[in-house]
């Protein structure tokens, strides 16, 4: 036996053992966590952020950066605000969090926002160790799975993003729309993330594809083109916001302010160092989706590939035409859990183990890009 596969069987052995335990998803919870917050040990940079949220919020007793925008449209969720950081003004439709302060009367925004989402946090790592476990049947697996996930902008916004961007909210109320099967929560969900973050209308049409297509890799066989009810109600979600929003801009006057040229100015911009956005999106998770696209082109399953591969590379790209690619384009983890169910029904457990065990060490080593400061902060 050589070096490695000694090694790996000892790694795996141990990992088998250490799940054995009733409170294995527990378990997992905790082990994600901790690696999550050790993957920073190659860019501490992204912790700047808490000793100014220290400053403001405990010091100073005010609100931190975007939590103050949210401050400010709890009080009228319609008022117009021109603000001189551009990323508040882009905060007039993302109304979810706002709402909540409104109703529950909160008055110290930044604590209770950031509070809840580490809560929060810890539900979505179990209800991802729940979910990873139905698809793969396995828990070594799961427990790769989860890892390499945490050690990415998806899997550890609920703790890095102190900012009040919300983004923790947006991919939560999305993966809630892939967890539960009920219509009514998928409407609910997608309602909820779309009106966090414009961009969940886009990735909505991703928590589709996942609807559309895990179905027919679980039973294996072709697409349908008679949609499920869940693919109706994420719709009906996305059409739900369409109609409201339009309603608010038309008869209510509420418009976001954008500087002119900013669009064309940040694709220009971005496509200068597109090898790096496009890598710092899925970081490891880009060997798992390479595996899927291949085994998709080997079955000869094409209709599938446009879809995966179509639906990943668009969400991908579209991230790309803002200057925080990293969180733009992390909306596209539910392909993500496509491709771990594609390449699931083609290995073996210990060739998925494997695979996943690279995965989770390239995604631990890899420096999570929500802020490097200089020339690479724009690819945060």
């Amino acid at each position: 036996m050589t070096f490695l596969e000694n090694t790996y069987q000892k790694f795996e052995s141990k990992i088998t053992i250490f799940l054995e335990a009733s409170n294995w998803q527990w378990r997992v919870v905790v082990v994600s966590g901790m690696m999550m917050l050790l993957s920073f040990f190659n860019n501490t940079m992204p912790f700047d952020d808490f000793k100014l949220y220290y400053e403001e919020v405990i010091v100073k007793r005010d609100e931190f950066f975007l939590y103050k925008v949210t401050r400010d449209r709890a009080k009228n969720l319609t008022e117009h605000r021109v603000y001189l950081e551009p990323a508040s003004n882009n905060r007039v439709f993302r109304l979810t969090l706002p709402v909540i302060v409104k109703v529950l009367h909160i008055r110290h925004v930044s604590i209770f926002i950031y509070g809840l989402q580490l809560v929060l946090g810890v539900l979505l790592y179990f209800l991802l160790t729940r979910f990873l476990f139905q698809l793969l049947n396995d828990k070594v697996a799961t427990f790769l799975s989860m890892i390499a996930l945490s050690c990415i902008y998806f899997g550890s916004a609920f703790f890095i993003e102190n900012c009040g961007y919300g983004d923790f909210y947006t991919f939560f109320f999305l993966f809630l729309g892939m967890y539960f099967r009920n219509p009514l929560i998928i409407f609910a969900s997608i309602f909820a993330a779309t009106w966090c973050d414009e961009r969940a209308a886009v990735a909505s049409g991703l928590v589709f594809l996942w609807w559309w297509i895990s179905p027919t890799i679980k039973d294996n066989r072709k697409i349908s083109f008679i949609p499920s009810w869940q693919m109706i109600t994420v719709a009906l979600g996305v059409i739900a916001y369409g109609g409201l929003r339009l309603y608010l801009m038309k008869y209510v006057g509420m418009s976001a302010t954008y500087k002119e040229g900013e669009f064309m100015q940040m694709i220009h911009d971005s496509w200068r160092s597109f090898g790096f956005k496009f890598t710092w999106v899925l970081e490891g998770f880009w060997l798992v989706m390479l595996l899927a696209f291949g085994i998709l082109y080997s079955n000869k399953e094409y209709q599938k590939l446009i879809l995966v591969a179509g639906g990943t590379l668009a969400m991908v790209f579209l991230g790309m035409t803002t200057y925080d690619s990293t969180r733009s384009g992390s909306y596209v983890f539910p392909m993500i859990f496509l491709g771990l169910m594609i390449v699931q029904t083609q290995l073996s457990n210990r060739q998925l183990r494997i695979v996943l065990t690279l995965v989770a060490l390239l995604c631990f080593l890899h420096p999570l890009a929500t802020k490097t400061r200089g020339v690479g902060y724009f690819l945060m």
